[in-house]
């Protein structure tokens, strides 16, 4: 996950013998460069960069002030004044260049997308770096649409997953409805279309779990709301102890936070945010300024209740250990459960 991912999560996993990876879509270059930097200073272990591939936003000035005064009394309450305007606090690399160079320098094993994929030319570039591209879905229409890009592999993000939800289109009600596939059901589906490796995502926090979409025909696993308890992770004490009384039943995915589809455990923004209708919400990544400003403001005064709480419905399970350990807990539990 993006802000909480750091180069001693990543290179603590990838010494234990597992796949370190670091969310990079919140990352300008130079600090991505400096994280990528960070992990090579601590492990020789293999490498996964994920980036954001979201179309860049149209820019509403009338929608973004109705939707900073919706929340004027919460700044209000802060002892704060609402911001004028909103900014832009993400790009995307769907279009940009600068990864081609990014990649060439620092040579990650495994590059992962999100909200979509780069541009052809772009794609065509990292391939012939040898560099193994794969992509986040969600359904079977995104599914097909990555495959015919030629990428090796998928991430099969079912809906128990934490954090954003990998949907193409970012007005698609899919992940709000009742046909938004769990990760077995993804699996399964995906087993029909392809004989590439699949890496499941979502609702996995024990050696039991890993087993489980193992045996359904995934390849390998891919765990995030597992590790955000683990001392190297990025989670502040707020997000803590946020999950340290979290259950599944808290999360739920909203755009209120971001201006995207997202699983979390619900904040001070997610009620009075999910009452607004979804054209009544700036598009992604405008909303998440002022998400931002508010947590900021909070955290100011040692108030909580407005950050982006990102977990998954397993997040109840979460274990307060070392990645090491977790990662041996995990082999551990995943043996056993073989032997069963």
């Amino acid at each position: 996950m993006a802000g909480v991912s750091t180069p001693e999560l990543a290179a603590a996993v990838s010494n234990a013998g597992a796949i370190g990876a670091l969310g990079l879509g919140a990352s300008g270059w130079e600090s991505a460069a400096s994280q990528v930097s960070a992990f090579r200073a601590l492990s020789e272990g293999p490498l996964h960069l994920n980036f954001f591939c979201h179309d860049e936003p149209e820019r509403n000035p009338t929608l973004e002030t109705a939707w900073v005064a919706r929340f004027s009394s919460e700044f209000a309450a802060l002892k704060a004044t609402a911001p004028d305007s909103l900014k832009n606090p993400y790009t995307s690399a769907k279009d940009d260049h600068q990864l081609i160079d990014f990649a060439k320098e620092y040579r990650p094993d495994l590059i992962s997308f999100h909200f979509g994929l780069p541009n052809r030319a772009i794609l065509n570039a990292l391939k012939n770096l040898n560099i193994q591209i794969i992509t986040s879905v969600t359904n079977l229409d995104d599914a097909a649409l990555a495959l015919n890009t030629g990428v090796d592999g998928l991430i099969a993000q079912g809906i128990e997953a934490g954090g954003h939800r990998g949907t193409f289109d970012a007005d698609s009600d899919y992940d709000f409805s009742n046909n938004a596939l769990t990760t077995l059901e993804l699996i399964e589906r995906l087993r029909g279309l392809t004989s590439l490796p699949i890496v499941a995502a979502g609702g996995i926090m024990s050696g039991a779990d890993i087993a489980h979409v193992l045996s359904a025909g995934a390849d390998a696993v891919q765990l995030g709301s597992a590790f955000l308890l683990c001392p190297e992770s990025g989670a502040n004490e707020d997000y803590r102890d946020q999950i340290r009384t979290a259950h599944g039943s808290n999360t739920v995915v909203t755009r209120a936070i971001s201006g995207r589809a997202a699983r979390g455990i619900g904040n001070k923004m997610t009620a009075p945010g999910n009452k607004a209708n979804k054209q009544d919400i700036p598009p992604y990544p405008i909303t998440y300024d002022l998400s931002k400003q508010l947590n900021a403001l909070a955290l100011e005064q040692e108030g909580t209740g407005y950050g982006a709480y990102w977990a998954g419905t397993g997040i109840g399970q979460a274990r307060e250990l070392s990645a090491s350990d977790l990662i041996d807990r995990l082999v551990e539990e995943l043996a056993a459960a073989s032997q069963r």
